[in-house]
C-alpha cells in the first residue's frame, strides 16, 4: 500500500514536471553584451594657407641694361637777323628764312668742315645756319656730318674802271659779303672800341649812293656816333648821327632786311669810285675800323651796309 502510495506521488510529480516543461515559457535569451564605445575622432578643418607673393626673380645679368637717354644737342641764333639755309654754302644754296636772335632750333648734323649747322626745323624743312651765328648747348660732338663741304665764298672778279682815279688808295676791293659770312679769321682785332662786324652791298634802282649803318653796344643802339665817307680820298659831308632807337632798311621782311640806326644818301655824288666808310665820334676820332666799297660803271649795287658792335 505504502509502495503504491509512492508510486502515485511519483507519477503525479513526474506528469506535473512534463505539464510545466510543454506549457511553460521559453526563457528570453540573455543579449549579447554591448561593445565599449570608442571615441570618435571629428577632423578639425585648417584655415586656407594665405598665399604670398612669388620672390623677384634676379635681374637676367645676360641682358644688357638700357641706356640712359641722351640730351639733345641745341642751336639757338645769336644775331639779328641771320639767312637759313637750303645747304652748307653761300654760293649753291638758297635762303629758307631769315631767323631772328634767340630762335632755337634742334641740331641733327654738321658740314664736313665743321663750318655749318644742320637745324630743324624751318617750315617742317631742315635748314643750314654758318656755325658763328648760334650758340651750341648739349652733346654737339655726337652731331653726325651731313652734307657736302660748304664751299668758301669767292669774290666775283670786277671788270677795271674806265678812268683810273687820281689818288687809288692801296687796299684792295672787297666783294660783297652775305650775312652769314663770318669776318676773316686772320684779321687783326683793332685797338677801337667799335669792331666792324659785317659789310655788305645790295642792288639800289635810284641814281645815288645810300648807306645804312647799324651801331650797337652790346644788344643796345648807341647813339651820337656819325660816318666819316670818302670817294676816291675825297671827303663828302655827313649831317645825320646814330640814334637810340633802331629801325630797318626794307619795310618788308626781305633777305636784304637789316636793323639800323642811322641812314646818309649822296643823290648828286658821281657813284663810279672806291668808297670808304668809317666809325668815328663826334669830334671825329675813328671809333672803328673802315669798310671799303668799289663801284664801277654800270654798277647798281649803290646801297652799302655796315655793323659796328661794341664788345
Amino acid at each position: 500500500m505504502m509502495k503504491r502510495h509512492l508510486w502515485l506521488t511519483w507519477c503525479v510529480l513526474a506528469a506535473s514536471l512534463l505539464i510545466l516543461t510543454a506549457c511553460g515559457e521559453a526563457a528570453t535569451p540573455e543579449p549579447p553584451p554591448l561593445r565599449t564605445p570608442r571615441a570618435t575622432f571629428t577632423p578639425t578643418p585648417m584655415e586656407p594657407a594665405t598665399p604670398t607673393a612669388p620672390a623677384a626673380a634676379p635681374p637676367d645679368a645676360s641682358q644688357p641694361a638700357a641706356a640712359p637717354q641722351q640730351a639733345v644737342a641745341i642751336a639757338v641764333v645769336n644775331d639779328e637777323l641771320v639767312n637759313a639755309r637750303n645747304a652748307p654754302s653761300l654760293t649753291a644754296s638758297e635762303v629758307v628764312q631769315v631767323v631772328t636772335r634767340g630762335t632755337e632750333f634742334t641740331v641733327v648734323g654738321r658740314s664736313a668742315d665743321d663750318e655749318w649747322w644742320q637745324l630743324c626745323c624751318v617750315d617742317g624743312a631742315e635748314v643750314w645756319i654758318y656755325e658763328s651765328y648760334v650758340d651750341t648747348a648739349g652733346p654737339v660732338d655726337a652731331v653726325p656730318v651731313r652734307g657736302e663741304t660748304a664751299a668758301a665764298p669767292t669774290a666775283t672778279p670786277l671788270p677795271p674802271p674806265t678812268q683810273a682815279p687820281a689818288a687809288q688808295p692801296t687796299t684792295p676791293p672787297q666783294p660783297a659779303a652775305a650775312t652769314d659770312t663770318p669776318p676773316p679769321a686772320d684779321t687783326p682785332v683793332p685797338a677801337l672800341p667799335f669792331a666792324l662786324a659785317s659789310q655788305e652791298q645790295f642792288p639800289e634802282e635810284n641814281n645815288l649812293v645810300r648807306i645804312f649803318a647799324y651801331v650797337t653796344a652790346g644788344e643796345t643802339p648807341a647813339p651820337g656816333l656819325t660816318l666819316k665817307v670818302t670817294r676816291d680820298g675825297a671827303e663828302l659831308p655827313v649831317t645825320g648821327v646814330t640814334s637810340a632807337q633802331s629801325g630797318l632798311t626794307w619795310p618788308v621782311a626781305n633777305p636784304r632786311q637789316r636793323f639800323q640806326n642811322l641812314k646818309v644818301e649822296f643823290p648828286n655824288v658821281q657813284s663810279t669810285g672806291v668808297w670808304t666808310v668809317q666809325l668815328v665820334d663826334g669830334g671825329g676820332a675813328p671809333a672803328g675800323p673802315a669798310a671799303t666799297f668799289t663801284l664801277t660803271a654800270g654798277d647798281t649795287n649803290r646801297e652799302f651796309y655796315v655793323r659796328y658792335d661794341k664788345p
